[in-house]
């Protein structure tokens, strides 16, 4: 098993859970059951359109720090987004790249400050045709709330409420999610609901650690504002941290100037697309249906 395995479920949990804000501002009853403060998270799933997410990645491999850092603006509604990409490594070495997702297009540009100077900062255009988008995919927003939903009545999967905590100028409700190796196990394997794909389920890996989620969720709102995780394994280590803001706050997102692109064939680009992703086994299995809001007293 590799030491990249071992961090599937919680880079999923941190990616989808992104979508886990509500626009309403009216405050709502305290709450004081933590599985009930999550469900009201993954509800607003399905409400959510804007947000600006940030993810930040810190891994100690072999000794060596590196560092990965994503901070972006997120169309839910249109699965659009701009982000800026940033990588640190050892030896200072640095790199950066800005990407944007919209339409029927995706531009990127890249910038090594290791190599002096500003080259070319032109954008580089990929067509996305509808056989090679890579959202095409993807279930909707609601059926991955629903999916994750499911998970929270899962054994391997235990939640606590630590208590309140101050989050900017709001106060946010601490939930700590543990889980199992077990749970992890038959996330990596296909086997969250089910047998796995082709037969019985090996032995649990030994080096497959647990998992402790951090999790923030607005009391007023019951928005998600962060999620992060520490995971040691096989001798190496990664912290893991979302952050959202702006939630539901509107943007446009446009494509660049004709003079500042270059298609992706023009000096050595392949133009190729990547392939479509398969909805999970998980998502077909418990629909997508999201129980109505709760209204305020």
């Amino acid at each position: 098993m590799t030491f990249r395995r071992v961090f599937l479920l919680p880079a999923i949990l941190l990616a989808v859970l992104l979508a886990a804000c509500d626009s309403t501002a009216e405050a709502l009853p305290r709450l004081d059951d933590p599985k009930e403060i999550l469900e009201e998270a993954l509800r607003t799933t399905a409400e959510l359109e804007f947000v600006h997410a940030r993810l930040k990645a810190d891994a100690e491999v072999a000794g060596e720090t590196q560092g990965y850092t994503v901070d972006g603006d997120l169309n839910v509604a249109q699965r659009e987004f701009h982000a800026n990409v940033e990588m640190e490594g050892g030896a200072g070495v640095q790199q950066r790249a800005e990407i944007l997702f919209v339409g029927t297009d995706m531009f990127m540009r890249t910038q090594d400050p290791t190599l002096g100077g500003t080259g070319d900062d032109r954008w580089q255009r990929w067509p996305i045709d509808a056989g090679s988008d890579p959202r095409s995919g993807i279930p909707a927003t609601p059926a991955i709330a629903v999916a994750l939903r499911a998970l929270l009545s899962d054994p391997g999967l235990t939640a606590n409420l630590e208590g309140m905590e101050t989050c900017g100028d709001r106060q946010c409700y601490h939930v700590t999610l543990t889980i199992a190796p077990d749970l992890t196990w038959r996330a990596i394997n296909g086997a969250l609901i089910g047998a796995p794909p082709g037969g019985e389920l090996a032995p649990v890996d030994p080096a497959v650690p647990e998992i402790t989620l951090d999790v923030l969720v607005d009391e007023a709102t019951r928005q998600l504002t962060s999620l992060s995780t520490s995971v040691t394994a096989q001798g190496q280590s990664v912290d893991l941290t979302a952050t959202l803001s702006n939630h539901d706050v509107e943007f446009d997102l446009l494509p660049p100037s004709p003079d500042q692109v270059v298609d992706s064939n023009v000096g050595g680009g392949t133009g190729a697309t990547p392939a479509p992703m398969a909805p999970g086994v998980i998502l077909d299995e418990v629909g997508n249906e999201v129980r109505p809001a709760p209204t305020a007293p």
